[in-house]
């Protein structure tokens, strides 16, 4: 009875510390303004690990609603838990309640002093306490939807990635509407991202024409380097719109680096030299990070496996050269040698997977494993 009892007391302290490891942490910064005699609050959400990965930097993700913190954390934890897929690991600021920093918008949209104090005071200083890596995200619902567009066409390059929840835009607030489009063909250079959503509700039933109308526009008069969204969740309740449109925006931001080239597409099919190059470019250009083409490269691989098995067989074979120490290149190089018979071989390059796959998480141990014993036994028929 104490041996149970024990082993259960130590198995429920394993789960909570391990749950704890995977929690984001709480940090704060504060900002003296002019205007305000307090100062300025804003919650820092770290990443889990960021305290011991010291050399790794990290997105920044801001929203202006003193709530979304809480589902922005709990949402961030859970979708990067399981190997930054499909949102990598981001740092998440958001106001303090009671921050006053909100009275320095300007409705009227003839200045941005709220904008300013962004560009001027809280960016610098998180990049200057936290490891960011460049990449930065604003999201906004309602009226901070309306300072995200305001932010992505008067300071374009104040943020990378844009996320405009139910965007207050009635009546030319803000004059979004006014000036959106003259404003949209001065945003050049480094590849922008906007997702502008909304839903059917009595919330935002007097906005439906001017939502068409920034549509519009955008259709009409976004430039290439904005790569531009539109979602009309019109079957969902209000209060789930930010979570959604959340959701959807980090899918479709972060496709390039979790779902990769398509193998039909005109990058792919010139090569691995020219999806390199194009990786490259994202890496620079549009992320400001490191970004792998190892995912294009291996549906390329596969694609032509199943065409052209010899070709095929050659882009897994250039993997492992390029990636020695990828246990996911040793194994797909491995499947190639077993889709042509050669079971043999399949199972020394998946001996090598299985080697370098004991630093990784649990289930890739097991799976390497499950493909050796499998790659085995086909050899032994």
């Amino acid at each position: 009875m104490f041996s149970i009892r024990f082993l259960t007391i130590v198995i429920f302290l394993s789960c909570i510390n391990t749950y704890a490891s995977t929690k984001s942490s709480q940090d704060q910064i504060q900002l003296n303004h002019p205007n305000f005699k307090a100062s300025l609050k804003f919650n820092v959400a770290l990443p889990s690990g960021y305290s011991k990965n010291k050399e790794k930097s990290y997105i920044l993700m801001f929203d202006f609603h003193p709530s979304a913190d809480t589902y922005l954390r709990g949402m961030h934890d859970w979708l990067s838990h399981n190997g930054e897929w499909p949102w990598l690991q981001t740092i998440i600021v958001t106001p303090a309640p009671g921050n006053r920093a909100g009275m320095l918008f300007d409705p009227s949209g003839e200045t941005t002093p709220l904008l300013d104090f962004f560009e001027a005071q809280l960016l610098p200083e998180i990049d200057k306490r936290y490891r960011t890596n460049g990449f930065k995200i604003m999201s906004g619902f309602r009226v901070n939807g309306t300072i995200t567009l305001s932010a992505l066409i008067n300071k374009p390059d104040m943020f990378d990635a844009y996320i405009a929840i139910s965007p207050e835009i009635q009546d030319d607030y803000a004059k979004i509407l006014s000036t959106t489009q003259p404003k949209l063909a001065k945003i050049k250079g480094e590849p922008k991202f906007l997702l502008f959503s909304h839903g059917t509700t009595i919330k935002e039933e007097h906005q439906a024409a001017s939502y068409y109308q920034l549509k519009e526009v955008l259709e009409s008069h976004a430039p290439k380097s904005l790569d531009w969204h539109y979602k009309h969740f019109d079957e969902n309740y209000f209060m789930s719109l930010p979570l959604l449109s959340v959701i959807v925006a980090v899918e479709k931001m972060f496709n390039d680096i979790n779902n990769g080239l398509a193998p039909e597409s005109d990058i792919s099919q010139q090569g691995i030299a020219s999806i390199v190059q194009h990786y490259d470019y994202l890496s620079k250009q549009k992320y400001g990070f490191d970004v792998s083409p190892k995912k294009s490269i291996n549906n390329l691989g596969f694609y032509l496996l199943e065409r052209a098995p010899e070709e095929g067989l050659k882009i897994f074979a250039e993997m492992v050269e390029r990636y020695p120490l990828d246990a996911y290149s040793h194994h797909n190089l491995a499947r190639a040698y077993a889709k042509m018979g050669d079971y043999d071989t399949a199972v020394k390059h998946q001996e090598d997977a299985v080697k370098i796959a004991d630093t990784m998480l649990t289930w890739h141990k097991k799976r390497h494993r499950r493909f050796l014993k499998k790659f085995i036994a086909e050899a032994s028929n």
